[in-house]
């Protein structure tokens, strides 16, 4: 297959498919041609407004996509009613497809255009939501929005998270040489590619052992913008496995000696530190305008919000973990550390028991009453920073291959568990539950702002 031209992200409208929904809407559309219909929620994004795809509703050649009138072929009157009565009471965005030929390019045609302003008015006025046109080739897509509030605007790129990100625009994107500090890197991601990672916004939930790994590295290979979340202070237990700590730094923030670490090794950087738990508001809030989150707190609090997070608002993650078992008497288990990417659309951490019900209850109360809930006395688990070290690099691989559309598959998208101790390597397919209220279009998958995570504290 050619290789995809690889776009950074664009300012304006945005619209993302999670990679189910894509694969199924590729197989509709190409080689042969067919019309379809997207149901889309919205939400803000770091650089304009984002529609997030949640369903697609697939019209039958010769019954529901018929020659047309004016056109080649159009969606039938009726297929149009009962789709943008779907959008009407779920207060979802329509937006009608189909393709052209071609490969990287697309653009809608003189007919498209004239189609668009006979029926969109009505069908705005109809549903209330924002309605418009797609067209897609396999590597591009332009879009035509018709918005609520009575205006008009281009769509400016389709985003689709899978094994790799990809961005399609109406034509491929040229961009600037990387700069020398980022020569030897660029020679392998691309121009394009640093300047994707240069405007990309990218959180890490969970400061500690891995997170502040993650938070060097994603600084030193030039993200431009890191949102970091933790409420926790530095104890002298932590001193062996935190990046660039010192006994100075004893009873500080995490975020601040996180923020202090990316700013060394990235002046350039914007920081947006948030020295609280992942459930308040202000750090779901900027979670939800990120454009990837790397979880690597453990509790199941912060686990159930970002896995939340990443559904609701079709945020590409991953999860990073490393399990140390000693028992009682000493004897060392299967030490094992685990890369979980978490594909809106896909099984979920929910779906793959990751989330414990019963600690998530106990971690959603106060920290007083977190304490006295818990029968027996917490006792420190064994952390070693070489371990974490092994599980922070294959999630930024992960990330970096992805973003710059590296990965020779997009459906790959396992689960990756090492066990240093046989010297295994792993992959594990993640599953999903066909009614999970997180990842499928039966629950919140792609709502965004409707359906806001802030509101959903109550489980």
């Amino acid at each position: 297959m050619a290789r995809r031209p690889v776009n950074p992200p664009a300012e304006g409208w945005s619209l993302t498919i999670p990679h189910r929904l894509w694969t199924e809407l590729s197989a509709h559309l190409f080689p042969f041609g067919g019309g379809a219909v997207l149901l889309a929620g919205h939400a803000e994004g770091a650089r304009g407004p984002r529609l997030l795809a949640y369903d697609l509703i697939t019209a039958t050649n010769d019954t529901a996509y018929i020659p047309g009138e004016y056109g080649h072929r159009a969606l039938a009157p009726s297929f149009v009613r009962d789709a943008a009565v779907r959008a009407r009471d779920e207060s979802a965005a329509y937006l009608a497809v189909h393709a052209h030929g071609g490969l990287d390019r697309v653009r809608f045609s003189s007919v498209d255009t004239a189609s668009h302003e006979r029926g969109y008015p009505a069908l705005r006025q109809i549903t209330g939501q924002t309605v418009g046109g797609l067209v897609f080739t396999p590597h591009a897509a332009a879009g035509d929005l018709w918005l609520a509030d009575g205006s008009r605007t281009p769509l400016a790129e389709t985003v689709i998270p899978g094994g790799n990100l990809l961005r399609l625009r109406p034509c491929p994107v040229t961009a600037t040489p990387a700069g020398p500090g980022h020569d030897r890197q660029a020679r392998l991601l691309g121009d394009v590619g640093q300047a994707t990672l240069n405007r990309l916004r990218v959180a890490v939930v969970g400061l500690g052992g891995v997170g502040s790994i993650l938070v060097e590295e994603l600084a030193r290979l030039g993200v431009g913008t890191l949102v970091l979340i933790d409420d926790d202070t530095v104890e002298a237990t932590n001193l062996p496995r935190l990046v660039a700590a010192g006994k100075d730094d004893i009873g500080q923030l995490k975020t601040d000696l996180a923020a202090r670490n990316a700013q060394r090794a990235n002046p350039r950087i914007r920081l947006i530190p948030k020295a609280t738990r992942v459930e308040h508001p202000e750090a779901l809030n900027e979670l939800a305008l990120c454009d990837w989150i790397f979880l690597a707190a453990d509790s199941a609090s912060a686990r159930h919000w970002v896995n939340a997070t990443v559904q609701q608002f079709l945020i590409p993650g991953v999860q990073v973990g490393v399990k140390i078992p000693v028992d009682s008497a000493g004897c060392v288990g299967q030490i094992h550390t685990a890369t979980r990417i978490m594909l809106p659309g896909d099984g979920c951490l929910w779906c793959n028991r990751l989330i414990d019900s019963t600690q998530l209850a106990i971690d959603m109360h106060p920290k007083a009453e977190r304490d006295a809930a818990r029968y027996v006395p917490g006792v420190p688990v064994p952390s070693v920073i070489t371990l974490n070290t092994l599980a922070a690099a294959e999630a930024l691989n992960h990330f970096v291959l992805a973003a710059t559309g590296l990965h020779d598959d997009d459906h790959d998208h396992a689960a990756v568990i090492h066990r240093p101790r046989t010297r295994q390597r792993d992959l594990q397919d993640p599953r999903q539950d066909a009614n999970c209220r997180w990842c499928t279009p039966a629950g919140r998958l792609g709502r965004g702002d409707s359906g806001s995570v802030v509101q959903t504290a109550t489980l």
